[in-house]
């Protein structure tokens, strides 16, 4: 008998289950102790004192996750069995956070523009390789948990990954507090716990049995290849129209990055902050993790990206306005960034159970390759918004950073209203409706 059987019984699709919900907390813990949000920019700022450089490193990040996911899709067209790739990836990119931290003990530091610049590698090399995992990690899943199940499986592990998440925050307020380690050996203790934590998440999600499923035999050329997402855009205006929201919701990446520059250096917070704020953000996610998996289970993953587009908004909205009221108190500016960063969590919940979960939902069978990275690599435009808006900062004020975002993100949400219910488009040959009919 095989070890792992082309298509997986009953015992199989339990397995996948728990080898899926293990690789995503997991991968949620690890990212709350390397928040792309919070820890490393707050890292760089200690670094240099430049907001740009603040920028480039969501730059970095978004763009080495983003720009290859077409790549690898096309790449794997091909690909009978997807997991080994998923693997090759995790072993290269998963260490290398462990790799930074003991650097940084070892007084990388004492050396500001060489330490940044192998974090801008080690970032680059990590989220580079984790864009080819995420590529499979989507197919696998559309493949190995039924629809019926996908939105439970992600809600729950969101849940719980948030409420571990939300230790993380506690312990990282800790470390970066007065009774804490001292610079740098909170951050190289905060990324090598991360790096473990994302060796783990590998060692769950290599339990997962990959079920069998028809690939195309030849690799498409890449000429024919465009030619084909070229009328996938055409064809599926619901896919097109999500495309054209998560764009312009992903103009938040302006002042995303910013805020807790402003909160620290602008508003006097302390350090610790980064560390509550952490916490908010985690439990904002964990709150959004029920409520947006019971919408999309019970109403459809169209509502739970209405929902989120709306509540992005309100962060740079109460930027704003606490910005123009003047209020300078502690407690009221705490609460305030406590909100934002609660927002986060919000939106970033919604990645997985809105917008990817509606293109898994529309993609035909074998072409969710496709429909995921042109999904994400399309997003990869936007890898370019947080270095703009330290331009932008730097060459105007917080005030006019926090009012663009704001009128950006009124107008995604007013499209959101206009994306129809997630219908399946037919494969080729494939008799059905498709996928633009709301």
């Amino acid at each position: 008998m095989a070890i792992f059987p082309s298509r997986p019984d009953p015992a199989d699709s339990s397995r996948n289950y728990y080898a899926f919900f293990g690789d995503y907390v997991g991968f949620s813990l690890a990212m709350a102790f390397a928040s792309s949000t919070t820890v490393l920019p707050d890292l760089v700022g200690r670094l240099t004192s430049s907001e740009l450089a603040v920028g480039v490193l969501a730059t970095i990040t978004n763009g080495a996750w983003l720009l290859p996911q077409l790549i690898y899709a096309n790449w794997l067209t091909n690909k009978r069995r997807k997991k080994p790739f998923y693997m090759l990836a995790s072993i290269i990119g998963r260490p290398l956070y462990l790799l930074y931290a003991v650097a940084l003990a070892l007084g990388l530091h004492r050396q500001p523009l060489l330490a940044l610049l192998v974090l801008y590698g080690i970032q680059a090399l990590f989220f580079g390789t984790d864009a080819l995992a995420t590529v499979v990690w989507f197919d696998v899943l559309g493949k190995a948990i039924p629809e019926a199940r996908r939105g439970r499986l992600i809600g729950r592990a969101q849940l719980t990954g948030g409420l571990a998440s939300a230790g993380a925050g506690v312990l990282v307020a800790y470390l970066f507090g007065a009774n804490g380690l001292a610079y740098p050996n909170n951050y190289a203790a905060v990324l090598g716990i991360s790096s473990v934590c994302l060796l783990l998440s590998m060692a769950s999600w290599s339990f997962v049995v990959e079920p069998d499923e028809p690939v195309e035999e030849h690799r498409p050329r890449w000429r024919d290849y465009v030619v084909q997402l070229s009328g996938i855009l055409r064809q599926d205006r619901a896919f097109a129209r999500l495309i054209l929201v998560r764009l312009l919701a992903g103009l938040d990446g302006l002042a995303i990055s910013f805020y807790i520059l402003f909160a620290t250096r602008e508003l006097g917070l302390p350090p610790t902050a980064v560390g509550l704020f952490t916490t908010a953000q985690i439990v904002g996610k964990i709150v959004a993790s029920a409520g947006l998996g019971a919408l999309a289970e019970r109403s459809g993953s169209h509502r739970v990206v209405q929902v989120a587009t709306a509540v992005g908004l309100t962060a740079p909205l109460a930027s704003l306005a606490l910005l123009l009221s003047g209020v300078q108190d502690s407690l009221t500016t705490g609460a305030v960034f406590a909100w934002v960063f609660a927002t986060m969590g919000t939106t970033i919940s919604a990645g997985m159970l809105g917008y990817m979960n509606y293109v898994m939902a529309l993609a035909p069978t074998g072409q969710r390759p496709a429909y995921i990275g042109l999904t994400n690599t399309i997003s990869g435009v936007l890898i370019v918004v947080p270095t703009l808006g330290g331009w932008l900062l730097q060459a105007t004020s917080y005030t006019v950073l926090f009012a663009l975002t704001v009128g950006l993100l009124i107008v995604a949400h007013g499209l959101s209203w206009g994306l129809p219910a997630a219908v399946r488009a037919p494969a080729p040959g494939e008799a059905g409706p498709g996928a633009t009919q709301p």
